[in-house]
């Protein structure tokens, strides 16, 4: 049984260093490798003013990250040059109807999930998902505005009912 783990981006800075959100995710994503390791990875995310000026894609910051935690290169599927949410899904759906995976994993951070899983049903909604939520480690000071952007995102994706 096909089985795959798609890591949604997170920023990084202009040197590569990765946000504490994206380390946040992708701890995440080490330890339910560790614990199911018969999955096939994919990590999401390329290049934006919001998230990543640098020469090489998002996805390739996470990768690296995640190689050098001791994750084998032959996990990894192809990354996905997306530079929002909508494009993660929009850029893994024939990804993910090809492979027909028996179990889906999804891993963003805790305060993302809600927003994620309804642009997921929008988009692809493949049936057997489970959405992992990264805790995040950051204050609740950083946390506060993201949660409230998550909160507006999600209220105008049911206003407009659009994608």
């Amino acid at each position: 049984m096909n089985k795959l783990l798609i890591v949604l981006g997170a920023p990084n800075d202009d040197l590569g260093n990765l946000s504490q959100i994206a380390k946040d995710r992708l701890a995440c994503a080490h330890k339910f490798y560790n614990a199911n390791n018969d999955f096939k990875l994919v990590c999401t995310g390329g290049f934006g003013q919001h998230f990543n000026t640098t020469d090489k894609p998002h996805h390739y910051y996470a990768e690296k990250y995640l190689l050098d935690s001791g994750i084998p290169a032959d996990a990894f599927l192809n990354g996905r040059p997306s530079s929002n949410t909508m494009e993660d899904f929009q850029m893994t759906k024939d990804l993910v109807l090809e492979e027909k995976p028996g179990i889906l994993a999804i891993i963003t951070s805790d305060f993302h999930v809600s927003r994620a899983r309804v642009l997921y049903r929008k988009i692809i909604n493949y049936p057997q998902v489970v959405f992992i939520p990264a805790s995040s480690s950051l204050s609740q000071e950083q946390l506060l505005p993201l949660v409230e952007h998550e909160s507006q995102a999600l209220k105008k994706l049911f206003e407009t009912d659009s994608i």
